[in-house]
C-alpha cells in the first residue's frame, strides 16, 4: 500500500462524514471554533473588593462560568494590583490641577497636540510625550 502525506489546511479538519478513505476521497471542512465565552471554564484569578484589597477568587468552587457579574476577575495578582494603581492614578490625574485632567477623546484625535503619559519601558517608569498613540491616561 502506498502512503501519501496530506497537509490539512490551517483552520480546517477532515470531514469524516464526507470523506471515504477506501475510495481515496478526502474532504476538508472549516474547523468550528466555539468562542471561549460560550464554553465552561474554571475562572481563577484575583479581583479588587469594596475595601480596595486584591482578593483571590475562591478556587474551591466547582466552576465559575463567565457572565456579566464576574468580568472583573484578573488572570493574576500582578494585573489586579496594576489595575488598582491605574484607578488611583486616574483619580490623581482627574482631581489634582497640576496634571490638567484626563486626556479627552477630542485631544486624542488631535495628532498635532502633545500628550504626556506614564509608561513602563525596560522596567523603568517614565513620562512619554506622544502625538497619536493611545495610552491609559
Amino acid at each position: 500500500m502506498e502512503q501519501i502525506l496530506i497537509q490539512i489546511p490551517e483552520g480546517h479538519v477532515i470531514d469524516t462524514e464526507q470523506s471515504n478513505l477506501e475510495e481515496g476521497k478526502i474532504v476538508f471542512k472549516k474547523k468550528e471554533v466555539t468562542p471561549w465565552r460560550e464554553t465552561k471554564h474554571i475562572i481563577v484569578g484575583y479581583y479588587i473588593d469594596d475595601n480596595s484589597d486584591v482578593v483571590q477568587v475562591d478556587t474551591d468552587q466547582e466552576c465559575i462560568n463567565i457572565n456579566s457579574r464576574n468580568k472583573n476577575i484578573f488572570a493574576n495578582k500582578k494585573q489586579a494590583r496594576s489595575m488598582l494603581a491605574m484607578a488611583q492614578l486616574s483619580q490623581i490625574i482627574k482631581n489634582d490641577e497640576r496634571f490638567g485632567g484626563p486626556i479627552t477623546d477630542r485631544e486624542w484625535k488631535d495628532e498635532n497636540l502633545r500628550k504626556y503619559v506614564i509608561a513602563r519601558v525596560s522596567g523603568k517608569i517614565i513620562i512619554l510625550t506622544i502625538l497619536y498613540t493611545f495610552y491609559f491616561s
